[in-house]
């Protein structure tokens, strides 16, 4: 618009100033002469004015007018004045005001020639009418330039302060143009940007990237393309970008490549963190949140991985599966924070014991699983089940309690036990029990465990509604005086009544319940049955004092000693008719808290017996801390006694140790008069065996106490039980 205004203002101002000789030389008056001269020069210079303004004063019209009339009047003959004056100034204010503009202006006109008669009239009208046009055209011109201008700001405004960056690149590389967006995007000045090489913008390593391109596009005008790049900021970070690059090196406009930069770091923040997310629910999906080892269904995955390739290489391919002992008790005693922070600690000794190992998971409360690497076998596996085993033994701290864990492996090897993946990880999970149910650390698939381990599973599932449903029974073992063979006491041993498989040891069942987490529920039934026996038998004259196994459930409970007032209260029973035994194994596990369970026990007046003495591994330390009155000897000790010199001296000095200490000793074992008679000589005051009595249910017990001839009858039949497991005559 500015140069169309300058087009005409050059224009107008000659006519006006051409008319200057004319009106010097002209036939006027000398003072019409004088200001039509003085009027000629002042409009150009007043149409300079308002052209570097932009805009003319309303109230100078009438004058600008009446400058036109002093020219028109001194140079009569001057045709173009009105008409280029009217074009240049028609290009300023609005339509009205140009049409009021072109009136005063024709009106000057006619008036100056007024004189001059009907000729020069006929000839003004003629020029007044044609001028006519010049304020609509300009009107419209101006109209026009304004809406290009606007449309060309608007364009420059976007291209300047939007977030792209548009930069034009000459052939040679460089920046030939640049827009002040990269200003606010990137924070360069663009005047500095300005003949330097595009490629000192990008990344060294996305350098390769645009080069490729400005060499593949110069020989194919017009070609485009989208790139990525990272481009460098003046804090001298680097941001990431989609680029289109376009060549229009052929376009005598442009004459380079022209690069539309848009940052997209955000976008690709956003997809950053997107695929961490997908990583990360990848991976909860695959491990187990707790330890952050692998759960199930990784497992799944990677042992059938590992058996196409066992497969494929002809390899063995060998399953670990590991249980932990007496966890459910823990679990339940302590709460499942405290369970949590075990199996937390017991991640990283698994991973180390399992080193080199092919995946290690967690695929269930307290179970784990290892598949080793490939072409591993049973003895590799067994070696790591003994490392796992020593690892365990390490004492863990928890809550401030000292905990020891046990572990029980099953081990199965493809192809030798199982051809599947499902059928491995089940004949390691039979091999698992086998393992628990021996009480050994570790076992081998055997194909003899599998009738085993349905029952197993059946009876699992049976025994929380055997112990509601009064299923279990109590048979009763005498303990002798071995001074006069009088029964003094009994000790309490639990049968299951089974509905299909008969009468049931606690062999076949005591594992299960202590995995099963029912072992609270069956000492309390064992207990009560055992002193509501007693109550009848105090009833019918007989002082027998029972005794009852405890299991770790029981002292893990601060509640228990409580329980066991609440059954003698109930049976109207004397503390004195009860014995509690307990094992140094389940001590061990917590001493601190088990000890102290025990003091409330023995608070309440209350025996307390170790029973299997001399099988751990800390029984003597054990005495010092344990409240027991009692030492029950191992069996072990007892059956080789008249034939082992080691065994009698261990015996002997047992028992000398317990009367030190106060304690009273039973022997168990007995199963021949020598033994017996040796053990009496050694001071031993009670003793437990087939000789002096099997379990017997209550009634057949009674009946043996009271008849000396059916006691007579069950010593005789205990001796040919012997004499036949040891291939003897009857």
């Amino acid at each position: 618009m500015a140069r169309v205004q300058l087009l005409f203002l050059v224009l107008a101002a000659g006519a006006a100033l051409v008319t200057i000789p004319s009106i010097v030389g002209g036939h006027a008056a000398a003072g019409w002469r004088l200001g039509a001269t003085a009027a000629a020069a002042a409009l150009p210079a007043y149409w300079v004015v308002g052209y570097r303004r932009g805009e003319f004063s309303l109230a100078l019209e009438p004058l600008e007018a009446a400058a036109v009339f002093l020219v028109l009047r001194a140079a009569p003959g001057n045709p173009v004045l009105p008409l280029f004056g009217l074009l240049f100034r028609s290009l300023y204010g609005g339509f009205p005001l140009a049409m009021a503009r072109y009136g005063m202006w024709i009106s000057a006109l006619l008036g100056a020639h007024d004189s001059r008669g009907h000729v020069e009239l006929h000839a003004d009208i003629s020029r007044a009418l044609g001028t006519g046009v010049a304020p609509p055209v300009m009107q419209a011109l101006r109209a026009a330039c304004q809406r290009s201008e606007h449309s060309e700001r608007r364009l420059a405004s976007l291209i300047q302060n939007s977030t792209d960056i548009v930069t034009v690149v000459a052939d040679d590389l460089m920046i030939r143009w640049q827009a002040d967006s990269i200003r606010n995007v990137l924070g360069h000045d663009p005047r500095q940007l300005l003949g330097t090489p595009i490629l000192d913008l990008a990344h060294e390593q996305d350098r390769p990237v645009l080069s490729h391109y400005f060499a593949e596009a110069r020989g194919d005008p017009g070609i485009s393309r989208t790139l990525t790049a990272r481009l460098r900021h003046a804090n001298g970070s680097y941001r990431h970008f989609d680029v289109v690059a376009a060549n229009r090196l052929h376009d005598p406009s442009v004459t380079g490549f022209v690069l539309n930069m848009r940052d997209m770091s955000d976008a690709w923040q956003l997809e950053r963190e997107l695929r961490e997310l997908a990583a990360k629910r990848e991976h909860e999906a695959m491990h187990d949140p707790l330890t952050g080892l692998a759960n199930r269904r990784l497992l799944s995955v990677r042992l059938d991985r590992a058996l196409a390739v066992a497969q494929a290489q002809g390899g063995d391919l060998t399953v670990m599966l590991i249980d932990l002992n007496r966890f459910k008790e823990l679990n339940d005693t302590l709460g499942h924070a405290a369970g949590d922070q075990l199996l937390r600690e017991i991640r990283p000794r698994l991973i180390e014991v399992s080193s080199g190992a092919e995946l290690v998971a967690r695929i269930g409360g307290d179970e784990f699983a290892v598949i080793l690497s490939p072409g591993a076998g049973a003895a590799d596996a067994e070696r790591i089940a003994e490392r796992l085993r020593i690892a365990l033994e390490e004492p863990f701290d928890v809550q401030g309690l000292t905990l020891r864990v046990g572990a029980s492996v099953g081990i199965a090897v493809y192809p030798e036990q199982a051809d599947s993946a499902d059928t491995l990880l089940q004949r390691a999970d039979i091999a698992m029990y086998s393992a628990k149910k021996h009480g050994v650390g570790h076992e081998l698939y055997d194909a003899a465990y599998d009738g085993n381990s349905r029952q197993r599973l059946a009876l699992i599932g049976e025994l929380p509604s055997a112990i509601a449903s009064g299923q279990l029974v109590v048979h009763y073992q005498p303990k002798c005086d071995l001074r006069d063979g009088a029964i003094v006491g009994v000790e309490a041993l639990v049968r299951w009544q089974h509905p299909v498989h008969g009468l049931l040891g606690p062999d076949k069942f005591v594992a299960l319940a202590e995995n099963a987490g029912v072992m609270r529920p069956l000492t309390h039934a064992v207990l009560d049955a055992a002193l509501g026996q007693c109550a009848r038998w105090r009833a019918q004259g007989l002082d027998l004092c029972v005794a009852v196994n405890l299991s770790a459930p029981n002292l893990l409970d601060a509640g228990f000693p409580l329980e066991v007032k609440g059954l003698l209260d109930k049976w109207k029973l004397p503390v004195s008719s009860l014995q509690l035994e307990i094992t140094e194994t389940i001590v061990s596990n917590d001493r601190a808290s088990m000890i102290a369970v025990l003091r409330q026990l023995r608070a309440l007046g209350v025996t307390m017996s170790l029973d299997d003495f001399g099988v751990g591994s800390s029984s003597l330390s054990f005495l010092r801390y344990l409240p027991v009155q009692e030492l029950k000897i191992d069996r072990s000790f007892i059956v080789d006694l008249d034939s082992d010199d080691h065994s009698a001296a261990v015996v002997r000095t047992i028992i000398d140790l317990a009367h030190n200490l106060d304690m009273r000793v039973v022997a168990e074992g007995i199963e021949t008069d020598a033994i017996r008679d040796r053990l009496a000589s050694y001071g031993c005051d009670e003793g437990q065996g087939f000789l002096l009595g099997q379990p017997l249910p209550a009634a057949q017990l009674t009946e043996l106490i009271r008849d000396p001839a059916a006691k007579e009858a069950a010593a005789l039949i205990s001796a040919t039980r012997r004499s036949l497991k040891d291939g003897l005559p009857v």
